[in-house]
């Protein structure tokens, strides 16, 4: 460990592989999903279209959940048009927002069966069903307080590519489709009242 040192984010890093470049932005992410403390996570960096991507590795995918492991890939080159938003060009707090995207996979394929972990790779070949994975994804990574974070990731996004609609690094070059993949910054700020008010009201 060279730039996290508080021990309290220390306890994230058990079965878990950092990236030396993103290990403070990576731990902080990991302390709001403490039910990933015992689960295997690697991070590694190499060239990539997209600027991040999750998956369990091949042999492990085949494992019953609590015995895989998951790779979530950060790029460090990637197409011209995409190189402003690579993790390396994004602020602090985006960073923080998009791992814990990333993880907010890694908690929701570990917490389902080997064949709905199947299902789920064979719905991805459809476009329609990826906008309500990721759409919930973001949803996940809300319920874990990292609104905020995840806000500032689609505020930077959306001004750095100049769109409101962000579907990924597969639709960057043909503009505004008027599909919400991701959760623009409006509603996720609507997500975070909500869920701020449902706690009061309990």
């Amino acid at each position: 460990m060279h730039q996290a040192n508080d021990t309290n984010l220390l306890q994230y890093a058990r079965h878990k592989q950092l990236p030396a470049a993103y290990e403070k932005e990576a731990l902080e992410a990991l302390s709001h999903f403490p039910e990933l403390k015992n689960v295997a996570v690697k991070f590694r960096i190499r060239k990539s279209l997209s600027t991040l991507k999750t998956k369990p590795t091949f042999l492990s995918a085949f494992l019953p959940k609590g015995y895989r492991t998951y790779v979530i890939t950060i790029s460090n080159k990637t197409s011209t048009g995409l190189t402003p938003v690579m993790l390396a060009n994004l602020p602090a707090d985006a960073r923080i927002g998009i791992v814990g995207h990333e993880l907010s996979h890694v908690a929701d394929l570990s917490a389902k069966s080997t064949w709905h972990c199947f299902i789920v790779g064979i719905r991805h070949l459809s476009a329609r069903y990826l906008d309500r994975f990721e759409y919930n994804t973001d949803m996940i990574c809300i319920r874990h307080g990292l609104g905020k974070k995840l806000e500032a990731w689609s505020t930077y996004i959306r001004n750095t590519m100049h769109t409101v609609y962000w579907r990924g690094a597969g639709y960057a070059d043909k503009g505004d489709m008027g599909y919400e993949r991701y959760m623009n910054p409006d509603t996720i700020e609507k997500e975070i009242i909500a869920i701020r008010d449902a706690a009061r009201i309990k």
